[in-house]
């Protein structure tokens, strides 16, 4: 077997020659302070909505061993995924998308590449196997505070991982294994006295440094929550149908960050990342539709009541008087509940004897409670 020093050199050329922006490797122990965080945070209720993480996930989590019974090292590595904006056209009502949900799928090309680099490693070492676990973000591993241990990066207040080069626009991604490798120092920076993460905030998700409320952040709830967005809520959402990148877009260091020279990442042609709210609304009429539209593509998490749910929101935060059609049109045909409750407080929001005239249609016709309620509503607003 070679050294140690030897060994460690191979990995990081290997992963930065196939593809890898930033990587680190740090010793496998355990996160003391990241589980008293976390507990922290649960037992505050910062972490409501997502169930699944209770305090023994929080635990479990926070020591690699749990995964990886003999593991000794942290491999940490890295992909910057910033793209440039294209430039607005047209006057239609537009949505926004966060920047990750561009390109493709960056759970499927990461574990391709992460699966190349393991490959590579056996080789150099003649093994035709190694104890090993190669982890993404739906591992039970705090992959942050890893790749701050391996020195990719700091906290920001937000809770993101900070580079000074590529900001906080990166994937992280994790190779746990029982080689002894050269560790890299821990990253260490602050954010000083800016607080722009926490004063853009719309919903108020970030309550102090460090500290957010996972159901009053968007991205929560334009992704993950599957019933109802509070109403106290949805005008602070804006145009974001998918996801937010409020609190990354003012940091100081994601002003200066380095675009990605990834095509993985970067928009194709046919993906709009400001897209056509009312052609949206239509795409997602139907099932077939809607997969067809966005086969591959991260859109398809919250679903197609989901992404209905939240392009109404959206028209409704426009507000735009050509909606009015649409959102009638679709409040007559959608099968949904849960979406006709979020199409009825768009035209709501956007008012006048039109949007007026089509509620009282639906009122009529309406048999669902929640739906009628939020019918209720509309008209006294």
């Amino acid at each position: 077997m070679r050294n140690q020093s030897e060994l460690t050199r191979f990995i990081k050329s290997e992963a930065q020659e196939i593809g890898f922006d930033l990587v680190g490797i740090a010793p496998a122990l355990p996160f003391p302070e990241t589980e008293l965080r976390l507990l922290d945070h649960i037992e505050k209720g910062r972490i409501a909505g997502l169930a699944w993480f209770t305090s023994e996930r929080a635990s479990f989590s926070s020591d690699p061993v749990n995964l990886l019974p003999e593991v000794r090292s942290l491999i940490s590595v890295g992909m910057s995924y910033l793209s440039k904006e294209p430039e607005k056209l047209g006057d239609a009502p537009t949505g926004r998308i966060a920047r990750y949900a561009w390109g493709q799928n960056y759970h499927t090309v990461l574990k391709k590449m992460m699966g190349r680099l393991f490959e590579r490693i056996k080789e150099y070492l003649g093994e035709s196997a190694l104890p090993s676990r190669l982890v993404l973000d739906t591992a039970r591993i705090v992959d942050r505070a890893v790749g701050q241990r391996a020195g990719l990066g700091f906290f920001g207040k937000n809770t993101n991982l900070i580079n000074k080069t590529y900001g906080s626009w990166i994937f992280l991604a994790e190779i746990l294994t029982d080689l002894e490798l050269d560790y890299d120092p821990p990253s260490w920076g602050n954010c000083g006295h800016c607080t722009r993460c926490i004063e853009v905030c719309p919903t108020g998700a970030i309550v102090e440094p460090w500290a957010v409320v996972n159901d009053r952040c968007i991205s929560y709830l334009t992704i993950e929550l599957e019933g109802l967005i509070p109403e106290e809520l949805r005008a602070g959402m804006g145009k974001w149908v998918f996801g937010c990148d409020l609190c990354q877009e003012v940091c100081p260091y994601n002003k200066r960050a380095l675009i990605t020279n990834h095509p993985e990442f970067q928009p194709p042609d046919s993906f709009d990342t400001q897209p056509d709210l009312l052609e949206w609304l239509r795409l997602t009429e139907t099932e077939p539709l809607f997969r067809e539209k966005f086969r591959g593509s991260p859109l398809l998490r919250p679903k197609r009541a989901g992404l209905r749910r939240n392009i109404a929101i959206a028209l409704g935060n426009s507000p735009s008087r050509a909606a009015v059609a649409p959102l009638s049109q679709a409040l007559r045909h959608e099968p949904d509940q849960l979406v006709r409750t979020h199409l009825v407080w768009a035209l709501g929001q956007i008012g006048g004897m039109e949007a007026k005239q089509e509620l009282e249609q639906a009122w009529v016709q309406e048999t669902s409670e929640i739906v009628r309620v939020a019918l209720q509503k509309a008209f006294e607003s």
